[in-house]
């Protein structure tokens, strides 16, 4: 199913056209694909997943190069955790899904920690220079299958995944969903109360 609709463009105000498909994604479900262009070269797009499965942790032990293969499959719901690191991935109201596999997240992990210590460096915080410097080293030894460590996916609804032989997966308790953050409004229309 396809619909056009038109709305305010943010930049010039002139009127936006937006496309919004239903389409069946594997690995993700059934998700509408939302695409604006507008005139004056201000684009947007977004993919809403429609649906949700079991609430699940994966749990990757990466020991070799070989592991950092593994697929990943991040819904914009799901956390990602390198406890070894220190590291946590949490989605906010900007979240995006994404397929990479455990090196390309290293990688988005990386670049955010290289921006946070120069941030740091700048500000002459020393504590926090330190601990990004050391994060970064962990993760160029991790890329090297150098320094084994433990990656963990978790999604409270149930719409990501690491595809891998060795991958744990397990449902995760509702004292652990209520701990993980959502990235989105999620309307839960059977607790409403009349």
């Amino acid at each position: 199913m396809r619909v056009k609709t038109t709305a305010t463009c943010p930049m010039c105000c002139a009127n936006m056209d937006f496309d919004w498909e239903v389409t069946d994604i594997p690995h993700f479900g059934e998700a509408m694909l939302i695409s604006g262009v507008c005139s004056c070269g201000f684009r947007h797009t977004d993919t809403m997943l429609l649906g949700q499965s079991e609430p699940k942790r994966h749990t990757l032990e990466v020991e070799s190069l070989e592991d950092l293969n593994a697929r990943v499959i991040r819904s914009s719901s799901g956390t990602i955790r390198v406890p070894e690191m220190g590291v946590a991935v949490e989605p906010g109201y900007a979240s995006e899904s994404y397929v990479s596999n455990v090196e390309g997240v290293l990688v988005k992990i990386r670049d955010v920690v290289q921006f946070a210590t120069r941030s740091a460096r700048q500000a002459c915080d020393q504590e926090r220079t330190s601990r990004g410097e050391d994060i970064l080293a962990h993760l160029a030894e991790a890329m090297e299958g150098r320094y084994p460590f433990t990656f963990i996916l978790e999604d409270p609804l149930g719409n990501s995944a690491v595809v891998s032989e060795r991958v744990a997966v397990e449902p995760l308790s509702q004292e652990e969903i209520d701990g993980l953050k959502t990235g989105m409004v999620i309307l839960n229309l059977e607790d409403e109360q009349p």
